[in-house]
């Protein structure tokens, strides 16, 4: 492999996310088959659930509600419910990405995405 495909591979692998992350800083958290996760961030794509203790698996897919709540935020409370696909469990916690939702919800979320600072 060249030094010039070298770099590009590189550089690309860590810029695969279209949207930054952002963490919470408040009460958030994931509800899965009535028991609820600590959200640990997360973007218009998906969420990273931290720690995770359930049965899930990789490429399984699951309904979930998620909430987030930010300390005096004008925002207020953002409640969503959709359907992910599990794409990665490991010490980091469960990783997943957003497949379907409600029109009306994943507007609710771009929107509060939208107006959140980016760092």
């Amino acid at each position: 492999m060249s030094l010039k495909n070298l770099l590009y591979t590189a550089t690309h692998s860590r810029d695969r996310r279209r949207h930054v992350r952002l963490r919470p800083k408040g009460d958030a958290y994931v509800r899965i088959d009535g028991r609820d996760y600590p959200l640990h961030d997360w973007s218009p794509d998906g969420l990273l659930i931290h720690p995770y203790r359930g049965g899930l698996i990789v490429n399984q897919k699951a309904k979930v509600e998620a909430v987030i709540r930010d300390i005096q935020a004008p925002d207020g409370m953002l409640r969503l419910n959709g359907i992910v696909l599990v794409t990665r469990i490991d010490d980091k916690g469960l990783a997943a990405r957003w497949l379907m939702m409600p029109p009306n919800h994943k507007e609710k979320l771009l929107r509060y995405y939208a107006r959140k600072p980016k760092a």
